[in-house]
């Protein structure tokens, strides 16, 4: 193989790795958006004994959960941190009252996920009658 030609297929080389190298660049900065997004508007639902596991379904926190692309990565992207103040367990059920929920069996920041079966939402409130 002549000089030209050995340069032309490094370069080729080169090509790949830099967009497959900046493509999976593009997917941890999602991951970690994500996460950021959760921590801001979840906080109050995943804190260690003070979080409200069962958000409203409009809420901002359960809007972030649903927008992301990707919610198992969101785990692998919390800090040692972030884990001393939340509780993953929490974290786990908020995902699901949100309609994004983590996959059972699977891990999330070290925490097992169990098959989560969430109560029946409340029905219609009945509106009393006036009685005539």
């Amino acid at each position: 193989m002549t000089y030209p030609k050995l340069a032309r297929v490094l370069c080729l080389l080169d090509l790949v790795a830099i967009s497959s190298y900046l493509h999976h660049a593009r997917a941890l900065d999602h991951c970690i958006k994500d996460k950021d997004m959760v921590m801001k508007y979840c906080w109050h639902n995943i804190v260690k004994k003070l979080g409200d596991q069962f958000p409203h379904h409009w809420s901002q926190c359960c809007q972030k959960i649903r927008e992301a692309v990707e919610i198992h990565c969101v785990c692998d992207r919390f800090t040692a941190q972030e884990l001393n103040k939340i509780d993953v367990w929490r974290f786990a059920i908020v995902t699901h009252v949100c309609g994004n929920g983590l996959h059972s069996h699977t891990h999330c920041a070290g925490y097992l996920v169990p098959v989560i079966t969430l109560p029946p939402p409340p029905g219609p409130r009945e509106v009393p009658r006036p009685s005539l």
